[in-house]
């Protein structure tokens, strides 16, 4: 009887470590940077996007009705745009090359310092206006001093992604051409990002953007940062 009840509470004990380390941080977590953003363009729907970011990778994917998702990787300089549904993943990665500003172009960015909003995070929010050729392009609402590390990789993925752009420029016709569309996609995709971390964002077109949380301890498991190996590799081809 004496032997059995011990056997009895060995097992009792065995059962309840592996509860325990059930409840605890798997190995394959990691700590990372979260940006989780509320995004609806002129007469669309909401969707909530969000970026996860660690110092060498950034993934941006929408959290619901889409399957794909962006994958950057900051050292070797490429973004991947991975197509679940179609099992490929579009390869691009841009010549290397300074994005040059036409002379035409006059652009700035201008703070109002008259904006008054309530503490983010103890940072005291600013209102700052991109402005194209003396038309206002875009408004932002920025908190200065939030998530530095993540916004910095973040604008490195902007900065190859414009130099993508700025290599198909020349293949647009100048009637499809927009001013501002060009300074916040390929001459000028960081300048709020150097500022602070974007909380509200607006545009003339009607575009809007709203942070919804930041984290830099949110926890994801690392498979999101590794690409599916069976997957096809499509190098995106260059427009001239």
């Amino acid at each position: 009887m004496r032997r059995w009840l011990i056997t009895l509470f060995l097992v009792w004990l065995v059962l309840m470590s592996a509860l325990l380390q059930g409840k605890g941080t798997s190995a394959d977590e990691i700590q990372v940077g979260l940006l989780l953003y509320a995004a609806r363009e002129a007469n669309g729907d909401i969707v909530t996007n969000r970026l996860l970011i660690t110092p060498k990778m950034l993934r941006i994917e929408q959290e619901k009705g889409v399957d794909g998702y962006i994958l950057y990787d900051r050292e070797a300089d490429v973004i991947y745009s991975v197509t679940p549904e179609e099992q490929s993943i579009l390869v691009i990665q841009p010549q290397s090359g300074s994005v040059q500003t036409p002379h035409e172009m006059r652009l700035k960015i201008e703070q109002l310092v008259d904006f008054d909003g309530p503490e983010i995070g103890d940072s005291k929010p600013q209102h700052w206006q991109l402005i194209v050729n003396s038309e206002i392009c875009r408004n932002v609402v920025l908190a200065p001093g939030l998530m530095t590390e993540a916004l910095t990789v973040y604008q490195d993925y902007l900065t190859l992604l414009a130099n993508q752009h700025y290599l198909s420029l020349n293949a647009i016709p100048a009637e499809y051409r927009d001013p501002c569309e060009d300074a916040i996609h390929v001459f000028a995709p960081t300048l709020f990002l150097q500022k602070g971390l974007p909380v509200r964002v607006w545009d003339r077109m009607g575009n809007q953007q709203r942070l919804l949380n930041f984290s830099n301890q949110h926890r994801v498991d690392s498979s999101l940062f590794r690409l599916p190996a069976e997957y096809k590799r499509q190098p995106m081809a260059g427009i001239e």
